[in-house]
This record gives structure tokens, C-alpha cells and sequence, in this order.
């Protein structure tokens, strides 16, 4: 998989000639499994992808810009395929399978789970999903299997309701919940971005306030563990930069600590990550060939120049960090042989 997402103009087109109008690369690492137009809930209009990192995308129908990541149904697979479901212009859902599961999710997507219930659908694996026009409906095939299911919003409410309102569900998705200690390593890291903002070492009176500059927002990320790529840095400072501009026409500079912590939910690995990706990371370095190490030289060369390059004076200050070598890894002048 290519990971582009492919616009045809089919009306141009001819039977031997498909005309492709726009080929736009939407993601790094996750492989693209889904995809359908979102409802027109706002003003700007999305498509919606499902990826197979157990993430929502919407990206921006003209641009085909990524402008919100969500965190998709976890049923034990991600995502194979996604249908919309035709109600009343309040009423808005889509339906989806996973590999063995069918499932509903009420909109607008914020991340909440309790807004998305699934049951078991084929045990050999379900294939394809379809809705019939008033949505009343759903059939899924799996295996030799056709089945028919009815469709009950009520259920998806009802859910909903029982997970809580507000911050309680993505409370509920921190490791020990609002009073563990993630939240509190959040909430202290939140408050410190403001010092830090106003510098550390001033003895002037300190002002704190309910938002951080936006600029804070990949440190206080990588403080509790999840370290984005740039490309996902760049996703999370635009979908909060963004965020009013439809409706004001003005750019958001500041973050509370509510959307930070939707953003963390929403944005940060579904299982961690797991040790034998870095294994296999470092094996794909070396080489098939190889015997699990990679010359010094080579690897500098490789963080430097492949992927998201790391400059020589980052690469120095990290390795001064993993190192141990404290000091201003920056202010000395470091060669690499």
C-alpha cells in the first residue's frame, strides 16, 4: 500500500483512459483501510479515512489536508470498512466492520469510545457491509454467510450515556483515570509549559492561567511518553490552530488543558509501542545480511539524511541526553568521525 489517496475525474474518462486529477500522500506510517465522505455536520466539508492504527482522519475535501485525528473503535481489529447511514439531518451515524465485528458510531467523532458499540458479526471473518437507502437496515457477508441486522440508534445513546459526559471518557481512557497518575503528571507538565513560557529562572511574579502558547504542546507530549513524528506534530498544532477558522476566521495560538488532553487521547499510539518494532527498526538498518549492528558512521548518515532528518546539533544534544553528558551539547563544537 502506497498509503496516496487517488481523485479520478470519472466524467472525463473514458474506457481506456482513467484521468487522474490529484494524488496526495495522507499517511506515514498507518496504512489507509477506509474511506467515505462525512457528513455535512459543519461548515467545511471532510473526508473521512479509517487507518489501520485504530485512528479516524478527516481530511479537508479540497486540500485533502488532515485536519482532525481521532481515536477509532479498538474491537479487537481495526477497521476494514466504513458506510454512512442516512437519517435526519440531526441524526448522524456510520456503520463499520472489523474483522470478525459490525459496529455503529454516533457523530460528530471526538474520540469518545462510549459513542461507538460492536458485536460479533462472522466468526470466519466479515467482508463487506452496505446499508439499504433508508438506512433501516444493514447486511454484512462473512465467509458463505449473508446477514441482515436492524438498526437501533437508541442503543448508541444509551452507551453513550452510561460512559459519561465531558472530560469523563477520555478520563477513563488514561491509565488510572482522573485521579491516577497520568492526569496529575498531565496537569502538573500543563502548568509548568506556562513557567516555562515565562521563563524558569525569573523571580518576577508568575501569572497562570487556563492555556499554554501551542508551541508547548510537542514537549508536554514527549514528557508523558508519546513521542509524534514531526509530520504528526505539525497534524496536532494545525488541528488546534484551525479549529475556529471556519466559523471566526481567526487562528488559535493557546491550548486549555481540556483539548489537550482530548488531543493526547486522540492522537498518541493505541498499544504503545511495542518493543519488537524497535527490533525491527534496527534490523532493517543493518540489513538482512547483517548481524543486528550497524557501523556508527552509517547510522549517523541515516538519521541525518533519511526520513525526518535530525540536524547535527540535535543529534548531538540527544545523544548527550541518552548519554548522560550533561552540559550544552549545543554550545560545544562536535565532530563526527
Amino acid at each position: 500500500m502506497d498509503r496516496n489517496l487517488v481523485e479520478y475525474d470519472i466524467l472525463n474518462s473514458t474506457e481506456d483512459n482513467l484521468i487522474v486529477m490529484s494524488t496526495d500522500k495522507i499517511e506515514q506510517s498507518a496504512t489507509p483501510v477506509s474511506c467515505a465522505w462525512y457528513p455535512p455536520i459543519n461548515k467545511e466539508h471532510f473526508l473521512l479515512v479509517a487507518n489501520s492504527e485504530y485512528k479516524y482522519k478527516l481530511l479537508n475535501a479540497t486540500t485533502k489536508r488532515c485536519r482532525k485525528t481521532l481515536l477509532g473503535p479498538t474491537h479487537g481489529s481495526h477497521i476494514q470498512k466504513i458506510v454512512n447511514l442516512a437519517y435526519p439531518e440531526d441524526k448522524h451515524y456510520i456503520a463499520f466492520i472489523t474483522e470478525d465485528k459490525i459496529g455503529m458510531t454516533t457523530l460528530a467523532l471526538d474520540g469518545n469510545p462510549h459513542n461507538t458499540t460492536a458485536l460479533l458479526a462472522h466468526c470466519d471473518g466479515a467482508s463487506n457491509i452496505v446499508a439499504c437507502p433508508h438506512s433501516r437496515f444493514l447486511f454484512t457477508v462473512g465467509g458463505k454467510v449473508c446477514r441482515m441486522w436492524e438498526v437501533n440508534p437508541d442503543v448508541l445513546h444509551a452507551t453513550a450515556a452510561l460512559g459519561g459526559s465531558g472530560l469523563e471518557p477520555f478520563y477513563q481512557l488514561l491509565e488510572g483515570g482522573k485521579e491516577g497518575p497520568l492526569a496529575k503528571e498531565m496537569e502538573e507538565y500543563f502548568y509548568y509549559s506556562q513557567m516555562r513560557s515565562q521563563s524558569v529562572a525569573t523571580t518576577q511574579h508568575r501569572k497562570v492561567g487556563q492555556y499554554v502558547a501551542l508551541e508547548e504542546v510537542p514537549n508536554i507530549m514527549r514528557a508523558l511518553g508519546f513521542y509524534p513524528t514531526e509530520l504528526q506534530v505539525q497534524d496536532m498544532i494545525n488541528e488546534v490552530k484551525f479549529s475556529q477558522y471556519v466559523d471566526t476566521g481567526k487562528t488559535v495560538s493557546e491550548i486549555d488543558l481540556e483539548t489537550l488532553i482530548k488531543l493526547y487521547c486522540n492522537h498518541r499510539p493505541v498499544f504503545g509501542l511495542p518493543l519488537f518494532k524497535v527490533y525491527d527498526a534496527f534490523s532493517t538498518l543493518a540489513g538482512a545480511d547483517g548481524d543486528g549492528q550497524i557501523d556508527r558512521g552509517l547510522l549517523l548518515s541515516l538519521l541525518q539524511n533519511k526520513g525526518e532528518h535530525i540536524s547535527e546539533p540535535e543529534l548531538a544534544e540527544y545523544l548527550a541526553s541518552l548519554l548522560e553528558l550533561y552540559g550544552s551539547a549545543r554550545t560545544k563544537k562536535t565532530r563526527w568521525q
